[in-house]
């Protein structure tokens, strides 16, 4: 009997402690706690405006890179050297050295440089006395005869080397500039053939800049590099 009074209330007593355990058990709405809250909404919306942000100054970039692109091109020069030995206008032998802008825009020729047998001459006279002739005896010789009679124009008639000055000149889109001419007449045909021979185996090297102030270095036959500046000393 007392046996069966302790199995009753250590049943009673095992209840109490199951019911307990029930009632300590965290509820399902306690461990669903709500994940959104105010701060990691404001750390989303913060995010937000950052791709926005970074997105927006990605298209401005892209937009003023392509409206550079747009100007640099439209104000871009490309000088050529151009050579030959026949005027068609005069329907004459002359031999031409002349720029001409290919290009989009201006140029500002800073220097032409000239070359033959890898020695470099920003005189056209050294280089044609070099290359082909004595220049200088040939132009003392067409002054005494121009000393002995004023009404003949003996460079003229003779046939004299003309040239232009290139340096720091503003060449248009389309416009050419002269460097040298020579004239073929009855009395300089020497002189004239050996400048005629030699006028492929003269290099040039030109600097020359555009309105945006870029800087290029060309060959006048192609090869052209853009640099940081041009150095009238070299």
């Amino acid at each position: 009997m007392d046996n069966q009074k302790q199995d009753i209330i250590k049943s009673n007593n095992d209840s109490d402690i199951v019911s307990t355990n029930l009632c300590a058990q965290p509820s399902n709405t306690n461990k669903s706690e709500i994940w959104l809250t105010n701060e990691r909404l404001n750390l989303f919306l913060a995010l937000c405006a950052i791709i926005i942000s970074a997105a927006s100054f990605y298209a401005t970039y892209l937009q003023a890179n392509a409206a550079e692109r747009q100007v640099k091109a439209a104000t871009w020069p490309w000088l050529e050297v151009m050579t030959g030995n026949f005027n068609e206008e005069k329907n004459s032998e002359e031999i031409t050295f002349y720029i001409k802008n290919s290009g989009s825009g201006p140029a500002i020729i800073k220097y032409v440089k000239f070359f033959h047998d890898e020695k470099s001459y920003s005189n056209v006279f050294k280089l044609i006395k070099d290359c082909c002739f004595d220049i200088y005896a040939y132009e003392a010789q067409l002054n005494e005869l121009q000393k002995e009679s004023t009404d003949i124009n003996f460079f003229e008639t003779f046939g004299w080397l003309y040239t232009g000055v290139s340096n720091n000149r503003l060449l248009a889109s389309g416009a050419e500039l002269n460097l040298f001419g020579f004239k073929k007449t009855g009395f300089n045909t020497t002189q004239w053939d050996k400048v005629n021979k030699q006028r492929r185996t003269i290099k040039t090297e030109i600097c020359y800049c555009s309105l945006l102030e870029q800087c290029y270095l060309s060959d006048g036959r192609g090869d052209v590099k853009e640099i940081e500046q041009c150095d009238i000393a070299r």
